[in-house]
């Protein structure tokens, strides 16, 4: 977990340092929990549509 951090900090150029890493894992968690949502609503409605198939 901590090289996927890492690297999604690398990626969008977020700065180092004690006071940016409260807003770095905030952002971190928020995107993390938004595509797991995503990819739980494509899931269902993915589903669905096979379904009426």
């Amino acid at each position: 977990m901590r090289k996927v951090y890492r690297t999604f900090k690398n990626w969008l150029y977020l700065p180092d340092g004690r006071q940016a890493e409260p807003f770095n894992l905030l952002l971190f968690s928020i995107l993390a929990l938004s595509t797991i949502v995503a990819v739980v609503s494509f899931t269902r409605t993915l589903a669905l549509f096979l379904s009426l198939i």
